[in-house]
């Protein structure tokens, strides 16, 4: 399996980003990674939280 990282989702990596979720909740913070999966980590305020693709609505930069 080719384990290379999506030139459309590294776009958002390095910055300050909103992660919308299909049950309604929004989490907000630095974009660690993410990969093919579109499984986000995300940095904020020291602490970092995994979310699983499969939750993920949508993935818009914070401005």
């Amino acid at each position: 399996m080719d384990n290379q990282e999506n030139p459309q989702l590294i776009q958002f990596k390095g910055k300050n980003v909103i992660v919308g979720l299909k049950n309604g909740e929004e989490y907000e913070g630095r974009l660690i990674a993410i990969d093919n999966f579109i499984n986000p980590v995300l940095e904020s305020e020291g602490q970092l939280r995994t979310i699983k693709g499969g939750k993920v609505l949508f993935i818009s930069i914070k401005e």
